[in-house]
């Protein structure tokens, strides 16, 4: 009989085998459709449902991806039936907010959120690789700002009805999608848009969510814990991601190991660095990855929620601005927007400490 404590989720079992799941999943998803390493990319679908919504007009980027409501409701779900479904907020709003628009940026820089790198460097792209050490260089350069007593204000208990907006929301797009999901993009559909069978995603995101609120899953979050504390279950969860991922591509042949162009990627190393290591940085100091950001803000976190707000915008923005990078490079727009996003939170890091 398998004893009690393992099946903690925050045990170690637990998380290995969440991110096990969550990887391996991510990477199914690609092999029924979705686009190349895209199994999983919070930053990349936000863009495509911007789209989608009309924020851009984009169709090459343009599909209301169940996977993000998917995310949105199953950490909801998951929130309410173990009783974590608490609404706080008010702390920080606009801090999150400006804080979530950098986050999306960087990751639009680089092509991709730290799920996304993860899933890059399992399909065995070096840009991908560098990216993900940008990104722990960013992580371990922000925690010694919580060492030297960084921290946001506390949020405070809220009315229950504030935190249902976002889930409603999600539910409604959910709702949508799945009577109209093939409107949302071309007949022929383009690259960007690509999609695996909408009830396999829909259900993934589910998935996602609900996996995602029960372990705390966190790219950035399992790098910070680890450097902090010395807690490494957490990475444990990260590191069984990019095994499975990487297992389900080298079954598929889907690994190929590169120096030069990966699909849907650009070339250019050090912002593939510098973009990850901005969002590192900042993820810490406004309580994780977009991805996370997600998870939170179904969980009843109205500060997540305006993290999430500027997500969205700055999905819409990258595309209208030119900020987001492609195979051809890294965008002028793109380069001032992570210079731009290194100085927030570098400000933001040095101005805002405990019991000032």
């Amino acid at each position: 009989m398998i004893p009690k404590k393992i099946l903690y989720p925050d045990s170690l079992p637990a998380l290995s085998l969440a991110g096990g799941v969550l990887g391996g999943l991510a990477a199914v998803l690609v092999l029924l459709g979705n686009p190349a390493s895209t199994g999983l990319c919070a930053s990349c679908f936000l863009v495509n449902v911007a789209g989608a919504v009309g924020l851009h007009a984009r169709e090459s980027q343009s599909y209301l991806r169940p996977e993000i409501s998917g995310i949105v409701l199953g950490a909801f779900f998951a929130a309410h039936a173990t009783r974590e479904f608490r609404v706080r907020g008010g702390g920080s709003p606009v801090r999150h907010f400006i804080g979530g628009a950098f986050l999306l940026l960087g990751c639009e820089v680089f092509i991709g959120c730290p799920i996304k790198a993860l899933l890059r460097s399992a399909g065995g792209g070096a840009v991908g690789a560098i990216g993900v050490a940008g990104l722990i260089a960013g992580v371990l350069s922000s925690t010694a700002c919580l060492r030297d007593g960084f921290s946001l204000p506390a949020p405070k208990e809220l009315p229950e009805g504030a935190g249902l907006l976002l889930p409603a929301a999600a539910f409604l797009l959910f709702a949508l999608a799945s009577g109209v999901a093939e409107s949302f993009a071309a007949a022929e559909i383009p690259s960007g848009a690509r999609h695996a069978p909408f009830a396999v995603s829909a259900a993934a995101g589910l998935l996602f969510g609900a996996v995602g609120q029960r372990t705390r899953f966190c790219v950035t979050g399992s790098v910070r814990t680890a450097a902090l504390v010395r807690d490494y279950r957490e990475a444990a969860g990260t590191a069984a991601f990019l095994i499975a991922a990487l297992a389900v591509n080298l079954s598929a042949g889907l690994f190929s190991p590169t120096l030069s162009l990966e699909p849907g990627a650009h070339t250019d190393l050090f912002w593939a660095f510098l973009s990850l290591a901005m969002v590192g940085f900042g993820a810490i100091l406004v309580g994780g990855c977009p991805f996370r950001q997600l998870v939170r803000s179904a969980s009843g976190d109205l500060d997540a929620a305006a993290a999430v707000a500027g997500m969205l915008l700055a999905a819409a923005l990258s595309v209208r601005w030119g900020i987001g990078s492609s195979p051809a490079g890294v965008t002028a727009a793109g380069k001032l927007a992570v210079l731009l996003g290194g100085a927030f939170f570098l400000a933001l890091a040095a101005w805002k400490r405990k019991g000032e």
